[in-house]
């Protein structure tokens, strides 16, 4: 019987306790300070699994003896002095997650969103607006990818119509369907005063990224309505401050008015028609949203997220390098 007394319930290494480890010692810092372990060879994997545990924590001594039983006489003594040193702290109690309604749910997945947003770097895009060091071609090239979007939109929400739902969902479904038809006429309109014909537009292939994005909400569409659910709200969102910015820059860049002003009525269309709110309308209708579900909504917000952001970057490289082909044409 050891009289070490452990203090922590579930000790848990502090964030900045960094591992360095060696043929037979390892060595445990901490801002400068820390100890070092000489472990005879059999027992060193079995220490450097422990320490592990403790990076991760939410164990309790008894549970490290159990996982760890060829050190477990060592244990107490080990972590009583990682206490002494100030390399430990209790982990933080583990909450409960519950179901929610879907209502509750879109709040918590806005809250989400809006710290993604947060984490992700700024658009280089936007910055280039705000820069004035846009080109003529990359402008042009969002038309071109923005085209992409709305001309197979109506083919990635399709699938959504065929899952069964309640009735107030299908007609909210199917009015977004139908309002989605033809937007891309007026990117065409847009297109066209830039020497891009129909015939070139019948061609075109998009960029990776933009291939990417639009797969995303067809996977999402046919087999998990609720991540199709979310995800509109990525698409339908507007921002005036990038939209007056592109104005300007098209105005300075000398691109005519009849290939801006499509793509700002397409945006307002959106903004008027309130599609901005579809995912709230649609997640309303959600009875219940599983801990499962709305773990699995948020991984594929985030990835989806990743993709509108890289699919920016990847405009700006193709379009801005003067080799590439505008438009994207299969040969």
């Amino acid at each position: 019987m050891t009289a070490t007394k452990v203090i922590f319930q579930q000790p848990l290494f502090k964030n900045q306790v960094f591992l360095h480890l060696h043929e037979t010692r390892i060595e445990v810092n901490y801002n400068g300070q820390g100890c070092s372990l000489s472990i005879p060879e059999e027992y060193l994997n079995e220490t450097v699994h422990l320490l592990r545990l403790l990076q991760a924590g939410g164990k309790s001594l008894e549970k490290l003896q159990e996982m760890c039983p060829n050190i477990a006489e060592d244990i107490p003594g080990l972590l009583t002095e990682f206490e002494q040193r100030g390399l430990l702290v209790e982990s933080p109690r583990q909450k409960v997650n519950y179901g929610v309604t879907g209502q509750q749910f879109y709040r918590d997945l806005s809250r989400f969103i809006e710290r993604l947003k947060q984490q992700l770097p700024a658009s280089n895009f936007g910055q280039k607006m705000i820069d004035k060091t846009i080109t003529r071609n990359e402008l042009i090239g969002y038309a071109l990818e923005s085209y992409h979007v709305t001309h197979l939109c109506p083919k990635l929400l399709a699938p959504a119509l065929a899952n069964y739902e309640s009735v107030e969902t299908q007609t909210l479904l199917q009015e977004f369907f139908a309002s989605e038809l033809h937007h891309d006429r007026l990117l065409e309109k847009s297109l066209k005063t830039v020497g891009i014909t129909q015939e070139q537009l019948e061609q075109m292939q998009p960029l990776p990224m933009t291939f990417a994005v639009c797969s995303s909400l067809a996977v999402f569409a046919k087999q998990h309505p609720l991540s199709f659910k979310a995800a509109l709200v990525l698409f339908e969102e507007d921002s005036k401050e990038f939209h007056d910015l592109f104005k300007e820059r098209c105005q300075a860049l000398d691109l005519p008015t009849d290939f801006y002003k499509p793509i700002l009525l397409h945006a307002g269309i959106n903004e008027e028609g309130g599609h901005q709110d579809i995912t709230g309308l649609l997640l309303t209708k959600v009875p219940y949203v599983s801990p499962e579900e709305q773990a699995l909504v948020k991984k594929n917000m985030a990835v989806l997220m990743e993709s509108i952001f890289f699919r920016s970057q990847e405009i700006l490289e193709y379009y801005g390098n003067s080799e590439g082909k505008i438009p994207r044409c299969f040969d």
